[in-house]
């Protein structure tokens, strides 16, 4: 590999790993919900997340990163420029923010977006990250991960299903993180649920790339009630 290959790796590596303090280790992206209700439990854990991949994640999420990835990537540096592209990551980002159906799945994307973004302005030292992190932080969008997640993977410079897949990538390790402290899972099963959901990454991400901002929103009513169940419930151990 090119040292410039192996700089997007790391990147990568180092916004997907675990322990990278993005908060999401508080969320369960409303699996608690689902398993509150028994919609799921270790049999079906599988299934349940590739359908949340695919239905839920991926439509929303996924193509709201692929949106702002390619926003970010024909920015070409000059002012009026910025301030067109900041016009258009918050078009993605409200529109994003609006399809969220539940006050905690909305909090959570923004909690995490947020924190990840601050220190990847701090990280990264990039104008584009810091002139967004500034925008974001004066409280003229919402700051969703996924949106965060385009600016600072086209700004390394990922390609754009890389960047796609790779928060793909966190968001299932941060969901078999979940299913463990849920008991829906050993460490040990809780590594062949990441590694199954490989495959369906590969498909969603390869559905985002391209997909319209009209397009973007997911279609999970289970999950939605799961969540808002969620929200009431006398006992959480997750914010989602």
């Amino acid at each position: 590999m090119s040292g410039s290959d192996l700089s997007r790796l790391l990147l990568a590596l180092q916004f997907t790993d675990s322990s990278f303090p993005s908060g999401m280790y508080t969320l369960s992206h409303g699996l608690e919900g689902l398993a509150q209700r028994g919609e799921v439990d270790a049999r079906r854990l599988p299934e349940v997340l590739h359908g949340m991949l695919r239905h839920a994640i991926g439509p929303a999420d996924s193509v709201a990163l692929a949106l702002a990835w390619a926003a970010t990537r024909d920015h070409h540096g000059d002012d009026d420029e910025q301030a067109r592209l900041l016009a258009a990551l918050t078009r993605i980002d409200r529109r994003l923010h609006a399809t969220r159906l539940t006050r905690e799945l909305r909090d959570g994307a923004t909690r995490t977006g947020k924190q990840v973004l601050d220190l990847a302005a701090e990280l990264l030292e990039d104008p584009v990250v810091s002139a967004w992190n500034t925008h974001v932080r004066s409280r003229r969008s919402p700051g969703s991960q996924s949106v965060v997640m385009g600016v600072v993977y086209a700004r390394g410079g990922l390609d754009q299903r890389e960047a796609v897949a790779a928060d793909l990538t966190a968001i299932v390790i941060s969901l078999a993180g979940a299913a463990l402290r849920l008991r829906l899972a050993d460490h040990r099963s809780a590594q062949v649920l990441v590694r199954g959901a490989a495959p369906v990454i590969d498909e969603v991400a390869g559905t985002a790339v391209g997909t319209a901002l009209e397009d973007l929103g997911g279609f999970a009513p289970v999950l939605d009630l799961a969540s808002c169940h969620h929200e009431s419930s006398d006992a959480r151990l997750f914010a989602s």
